[in-house]
């Protein structure tokens, strides 16, 4: 059954994104092999965006899921038999050779997706949000900071095929997504370069570490990768051909992407700007703007309509009616957040050195170790120099030249920008610049002399990679091998799991769980409460907040019955207060389950911190007696 959902979600985006390609008359002047990828990657976007007025107007159900999907279906004639590709004619043994390694790597990341979901990020929003909508029947307004009013165009597609085919269909879904960013940049390689040098390319992204982590779960960056490869494909050839059609096709794709994240604000604006160069570009400029607008606006209104905020909070002291937000919750969060996303200064000097810094001497906070970007970058790169030096003079009527305009500028406009530095944010922009560097490099080694050098740095690479996909693999071979049950799995791969069990089994429908370790989220069949310091002012968590009365009718409001806290002694917020609520006799132990942290899923040799966990009930009886 799982199965079959995710077939039918496939079919929906590739008819979908068929007929949007039709109507924007982009499809004719695709070739057959570009025709699938393409429409998947559209109709992924397409299908997000449809989901967002099912959900606001309180339709968001299993029916309502199988008549749009069921609708997607319907047109996929749209795409024509010539997107068949042609496979006839003569194959070298060294393609064989790359197709099978990219039949091994698609079996590898299969094993992830028959396994229970354990990504941390994943079980904290990316699949928690999806669920609690699903059992609402409705999208509703999460007053919760970056994890909570976000754009969520993504994290809709995974609402129907849970909601039609369970978690198996949920982690299927991840995996076939994630492998469509291959299919995608594959096609898109065929433009510039043979068939061994792109299979090459494809199967050294998709092993790529940054790409095995995300892929797989639900981050949302592998997907980005997709309306990325759209936007700046088409924004090149609307500049060559000074062409409307491609423009608003790159507006749309780049407006899916600030759809399903905030930092696609960025790409949408370093795209636009490549757009308006050259003759033509206010044509060009207003067809990709409107698009835009259209294709991203959805969940910036929303937040904007809820808050009064469009990117919740951001904006708190800059417009005049932010609700659910306060002064001491802004300066906590520029404070924390910010500081605690940044590990080395915003400078010229930094901006140049930061790829460099991030690969060779990771900062733990740059999450590099693993979610980076591997060697190929930087093994390639005197071949990629020497192709840039070499062809100098084509540069400038080069197709390419835009995609690189959009890399550079969205890099740029990142490291500016003072986000968040974890490396994994660039992995939508990743595959454009494997896509140069790979055809720079291609362009020097065009005789077998320089090709030999060339294809032994693609060996190397393959090969440290594919070890590091091995060993990734080996937690879930684990699973499906050793017959472990699914709580068993989460138990060894997820942080603080052991409670878990305990909450879903005691707890009533009708109470409601605070905790801080977001992870559990989605495990927790039960109504739950994420208190944090930084993302959430509705419990004040901040190191200023020691008022037990009014945390006490914190929670009173929000229907708060039972907290999970570290067993004291400890020394978070939380297990302060739960330790004062014992004292102050109003709420008690109702059950202590010795857990653990979990260093690594793929190294389990790695230390784990133990650490206790108690489930205290509130007690609003006679025995409770707050004073202070």
């Amino acid at each position: 059954m799982a199965e079959l959902v995710v077939l039918f979600q496939i079919a929906a985006c590739v008819g979908f994104g068929a007929a949007t390609l039709q109507c924007f008359g982009v499809l004719a002047t695709l070739e057959s092999r570009e025709r699938l990828p393409w429409s998947f990657a559209v109709g992924l976007g397409i299908l997000g965006w449809l989901l967002f007025p099912i959900g606001i107007s309180a339709h968001f159900t299993g029916a309502s899921f199988v008549v749009l999907l069921g609708i997607g279906v319907l047109l996929l004639p749209c795409i024509g038999r010539s997107a068949i590709p042609d496979l006839s004619g003569q194959w070298r043994w060294i393609e064989h050779v790359l197709l099978a390694v990219l039949a091994l790597a698609i079996i590898f990341d299969f094993a992830e997706g028959l396994s229970p979901p354990a990504d941390a990020d994943s079980l904290a929003y990316h699949f928690a949000l999806p669920r609690d909508f699903i059992a609402a029947g409705r999208i509703e307004f999460m007053r919760r900071a970056v994890d909570g009013a976000a754009p969520l165009l993504v994290q809709m597609t995974y609402a129907t095929v849970l909601a039609l085919g369970g978690e198996r269909a949920l982690t299927l879904w991840t995996f076939a997504s994630g492998w469509g960013l291959g299919a995608l940049f594959y096609a898109i390689c065929r433009r510039h370069l043979e068939r061994a040098w792109s299979l090459a390319a494809t199967a050294v992204l998709m092993t790529v570490p940054a790409i095995i982590y995300g892929a797989g779960s639900g981050q949302v960056e592998v997907r980005l990768g997709l309306f990325a490869l759209v936007a700046a494909a088409s924004a090149a050839r609307s500049l060559r051909q000074n062409d409307i059609s491609h423009a608003a096709l790159a507006g749309m794709a780049a407006g899916f992407y600030a759809g399903g994240k905030y930092l696609g604000l960025l790409f949408v604006a370093t795209v636009g700007l490549v757009i308006l160069l050259g003759p033509g570009w206010l044509k060009r400029g207003a067809a990709f703007g409107v698009a835009a607008l259209i294709a991203g606006g959805q969940w910036y209104v929303w937040n904007w309509i809820n808050s009064g905020d469009p990117v919740f909070p951001m904006l708190y002291g800059w417009l005049p009616d932010v609700r659910y937000w306060d002064a001491a919750h802004a300066e906590y969060f520029k404070e924390m957040f910010f500081a605690q996303e940044r590990a080395v200064p915003i400078d010229l000097l930094w901006l140049i050195l930061y790829p460099f810094w991030a690969t060779l001497a990771p900062a733990v906070m740059f999450e590099s170790g693993r979610t980076g970007f591997g060697p190929y970058l930087w093994i390639v790169l005197p071949f990629a120099i020497a192709g840039l030096i070499r062809y100098r003079a084509r540069l400038r009527s080069s197709e390419l030249l835009p995609i690189a305009a959009v890399a550079i500028l969205f890099y740029v406009a990142w490291f500016a920008s003072g986000s968040s530095q974890r490396v994994r944010h660039l992995v939508p922009i990743l595959p454009l610049v494997v896509l140069l560097m790979t055809v720079a490099a291609r362009r020097w080694a065009n005789d077998p002399f320089r090709a030999r050098p060339l294809a032994a740095a693609f060996a190397v690479v393959l090969g440290v990679q594919f070890a590091a996909q091995g060993l990734f693999t080996i937690n879930f071979a684990r699973y499906l091998i050793s017959g472990e049950s699914r709580d068993e799995f989460l138990e060894r791969n997820v942080a603080i799991y052991r409670p878990v069990p305990w909450i879903n089994a005691h707890l009533k429908p009708n109470d409601r769980l605070l905790l801080e370790e977001r992870q559990l989220l989605y495990p927790i069949e039960k109504p739950t409460f994420l208190a944090h310091a930084v993302y959430d002012a509705r419990v004040d968590l901040t190191p200023s907040a020691t008022n037990l009365n009014k945390f006490f009718a914190e929670m009173k409001t929000l229907g708060i019955t039972h907290i999970l806290a570290q067993t004291p002694p400890a020394d978070t917020r939380l297990d302060e207060i739960a330790r004062r609520l014992v004292e102050a006799g109003c709420a008690r132990a109702a059950d202590t389950v010795a857990s653990r942290f979990i260093a690594s899923r793929t190294l389990p040799s790695f230390e784990s911190v133990p650490q206790s966990m108690t489930v205290f009930a509130l007690d609003r009886g006679a025995s409770c007696r707050l004073d202070r």
